[in-house]
């Protein structure tokens, strides 16, 4: 209620919005929203919750491949890697070349070849009349077939004999070692036909076999599930108590893979396999007009998911820019479930390559169900070769020419292009606060205010309709009103920021960012409903954070005029309106002086006030201080006060500065209270406590009690040893305006103080998480900050190292 009596109906914050009805679609907000909602039956009003806005649908653009493009073809998939230095690999259009580059080459290079077999082999560089092996040559007609790189730092490449019967299995490459390729051949080269390779989190790889609709899992060491036929032995001493014969292994071990098949039995036509949630596996399938995904535990089928009709775009050569619903056909995908993998959106997120385009689409994944669902952001691929989407590092890859870019997010949207909502009307009043009641028959409606962005282009329009009986709303013709304007002077409610996250470094808000207003015209009755339109370009939308609407109109013509200015018009007449622009400024000032308190609060002070609030205090605030902490120490500064040159208010103090998150639980550094926060990583240390320790040079027999008045009085601070100098020259100022004028002081490292015969544990020590130890570099190392490193190759930390670990003790791990 402001000073004249006038009260406000609010709308705010997702529940509010969501309680209103999309004009188009006859359906609430929140019911659009909710996931079980049918895409067809969408609305084109979306709430982003990471800026508190209602805005217009951002749509999902279909983004078709140029017409001289050819289309993306299975055989185009190849297989890519990338190594944890930024170098890339690729199968080459010949499938018999292995291309490579560096992060800093300008092109791409021939890094292997098939050739090489040959020219490396041990019978052709033996000289005549020399031993050399007896073991068949390695074959050269072979054809390469999807690639990968370990996290161990192995490149992995499938290849498979053209002949028949044909000789096929892995080329192990070790990127850090060097050298030749190891081969791993299956026994069955006619039963193995690699065409997609997978890295997975422990080291190993996946391996699928589209030909024969089957995977397998290859560990760190590149061992892999496999059977042994068993033969019955002899009559032995102990054996099955049923009395069948005992049987046992024999013969080789033959690798025996996962079956990929549907829930019918009938095998899938797999195109790409990724490692999923939880150490399953995610498999692609390209069925007729869209793809499917499926989720295998070790062979078990736990979900299918068909990607048809589950994204919901719009077609840039419709020209009336409808959504429809839209069948994704993957040609490639990759799963970024967490660390170390960032972006382009936060993780876990599924990424599937349209196979008709050029673009990926988002969804988040439901690892228990397989239900998707799809972002709106726009991930275009620009003129990708197909070679393959890879998952690497912190996000998503694919090829452009021989170069390799990220996947990223592109930054200009596509909105729908209007919008309407009605607000709520509870005909029943069975839930409060739906309908805009003023509890007053006849009355007039004030004023409306919007708390909005509207740029350029776009527009914001307001229609209403009023009456005393909510049940006759419907009947009642709209009322357009005025176009709202925007207000020079913020909102209207006093020492309020509504838009303080959207402002700039420099303090100023956006184009067109503020609080918007218009003056009800002829809306008279107890109960009122607005429609509210949002027009958008297509590339950009208004943001409606909050409306109030304000009732009833205060009369300046009836308290302030002479009875004959009032009998002549209605309760709406112009007079009423005339008067009400004065009104409203004066109201506005009016308001401020009323709420003059806010500005002597710290929780409700605006941030440029709040060194003048200080100001009252003593106080000096540092601009290294966010707003925050800032309100947190006006806040208790009569606490700080009370503990000003005692040890506990010198660490409370310190801890406003340093802790991540500030609360009360700064007045307890000890951490013993209930909901304390972790032990301060501030120390004080009254030198006292240590003047039996270390006697000061040449003084080992000083008097005790000379001893003691040399201790007096002083004491240290002791910071973490990762504090940056800024930081630590901040926590001195702290510490000389805190602590009493009668003593010294020194800020130290925790190390500092680390030494044989002086440091006291409990004391001078804490048990606590320190900094990660780094290798110490001669001559700019700090004693016990950090370990003597290793040289290369015992620097790798993802390898069993000779002479340097101990084999027994990995396999006790």
């Amino acid at each position: 209620m402001d000073v004249q009596g006038s009260q406000y109906h609010v709308v705010n914050g997702m529940d509010d919005w969501g309680r209103c009805t999309d004009a188009a679609s006859g359906r609430t907000l929140s019911d659009a929203w909710s996931d079980t909602a049918p895409a067809a039956d969408g609305t084109a009003w979306e709430y982003d919750a990471d800026l508190g806005v209602l805005r217009l649908r951002r749509d999902t653009p279909l983004f078709r491949r140029a017409s001289r493009t050819p289309l993306l073809t299975p055989d185009s998939r190849r297989g890519s890697g990338r190594d944890a230095y930024g170098n890339w690999y690729w199968i080459d259009t010949d499938r018999r070349t292995v291309r490579g580059r560096t992060g800093s080459a300008r092109s791409a290079s021939t890094w292997w070849s098939v050739d090489d077999l040959a020219d490396n082999c041990a019978c052709r560089s033996a000289a005549p009349g020399t031993f050399t092996h007896t073991g068949a040559c390695p074959p050269v007609d072979i054809l390469l077939q999807g690639l990968a790189v370990t996290t161990h730092q192995y490149l992995l490449v499938g290849y498979r004999g053209r002949q028949t019967p044909c000789e096929a299995g892995l080329l192990v490459f070790d990127l850090r070692g060097g050298g030749a390729p190891l081969r791993l051949v299956w026994p069955d080269g006619d039963a193995f036909d690699p065409w997609d390779l997978a890295d997975t989190a422990d080291g190993g790889v996946l391996v699928l076999d589209a030909t024969h609709s089957a995977y397998w899992r290859l560990d760190e060491h590149f061992r892999l599930r496999g059977r042994q036929a068993r033969q019955s032995t002899p009559a032995v001493q102990f054996g099955p108590a049923d009395g069948t014969p005992a049987t046992m292994p024999s013969g080789p071990a033959v690798p025996e893979p996962w079956p990929l098949a549907d829930a019918e039995g009938n095998p899938l036509h797999a195109v790409a396999i990724e490692p999923g949630p939880d150490g399953s596996v995610l498999v692609l399938d390209a069925g007729p007009g869209h793809s499917t995904l499926y989720r295998f535990d070790e062979g078990q089928l736990r979900w299918t998911t068909p990607l048809q009709d589950v994204v919901e775009a719009v077609d840039p050569r419709d020209p009336t820019s409808t959504p429809t619903l839209y069948s994704l056909l993957g040609h490639d995908f990759c799963y970024l479930a967490g660390p170390p993998a960032t972006g382009p959106l936060p993780p876990p997120v599924l990424y599937v390559a349209d196979a008709e385009g050029a673009q990926v689409i988002a969804f988040d994944l439901d690892p228990d169900t397989g239900a998707v669902r799809a972002h709106d952001d726009f991930l275009p691929m620009r003129r990708w070769a197909g070679r393959a989407l890879v998952r690497s590092g912190a996000g998503a890859w694919y090829d452009f020419g021989e170069r390799w870019i990220s996947l990223e997010v592109f930054t200009e949207c596509r909105f729908a292009t209007t919008a309407t909502l009605v607000t709520a009307v509870d005909s029943a009043r069975t839930v409060p606060g739906d309908t805009f009641d003023s509890r007053l028959p006849g009355c007039v409606w004030h004023r409306l205010l919007l708390d909005a962005q509207v740029p350029t282009g776009t527009a914001m329009t307001v229609r209403a309709r009023a009456d005393d009986d909510p049940a006759l709303l419907s009947l009642r013709p709209w009322l357009d009103q005025p176009v709202p304007y925007l207000r020079s002077g913020g909102p209207e409610l006093p020492w309020t920021d509504v838009w303080a996250d959207r402002r700039q470094p420099d303090g100023t808000l956006p184009d067109a960012t503020g609080t918007w207003e218009l003056l009800f015209q002829g809306i008279t009755g107890r109960h009122v409903q607005l429609e509210i339109t949002l027009t958008g370009t297509g590339r950009s939308s208004p943001l409606l954070r909050s409306l109030r609407a304000w009732y009833p109109r205060f009369s300046y013509p009836e308290h302030y005029l002479p009875e004959v200015y009032t009998g002549t018009q209605g309760p709406d007449r112009f007079l009423e309106r005339f008067l009400a622009n004065p009104e409203g400024l004066y109201t506005a000032i009016e308001e401020r002086i009323e709420h003059l308190h806010l500005l002597l609060d710290a929780r409700t002070a605006p941030t440029a006030d709040l060194p003048w609030l200080a100001a009252w205090f003593g106080l000096a605030l540092d601009p290294l201080w966010d707003t925050g902490r800032r309100r947190f120490l006006i806040r208790h500064v009569d606490t700080f006060y009370r503990r000003r040159g005692t040890v506990p208010g010198l660490v409370a103090t310190l801890r406003v500065f340093l802790d991540p998150v500030v609360d009360e639980r700064v007045f307890d550094p000890v951490g013993e209270c209930a909901g304390a926060a972790a032990p301060s990583a501030i120390r004080v240390v009254e030198r006292f406590l240590t003047r039996d320790a270390a006697p000061a040079p040449g003084t080992a027999d000083e008097d005790p009690r000379t001893r003691v008045r040399r201790f007096a009085h002083r004491f240290d601070v002791l910071v973490p040893g990762d504090l940056s100098a800024d930081a630590a020259a901040m926590v001195t100022r702290i510490v000389a305006a805190a602590k009493p004028g009668h003593t010294a002081f020194e800020v130290r490292r925790f190390q500092d103080l680390f030494v044989i015969g002086r440091a006291r544990l409990g004391i001078d020590t804490q048990v606590v998480a320190g900094p990660k130890f780094t290798p110490i570099v001669t001559g700019s190392g700090v004693l016990a900050a950090g370990h003597l490193g290793y040289a290369h190759p015992f620097d790798i930390t993802d390898r069993v190292v000779s002479d340097r670990d101990r084999i027994g003790a990995l396999h006790a791990l």
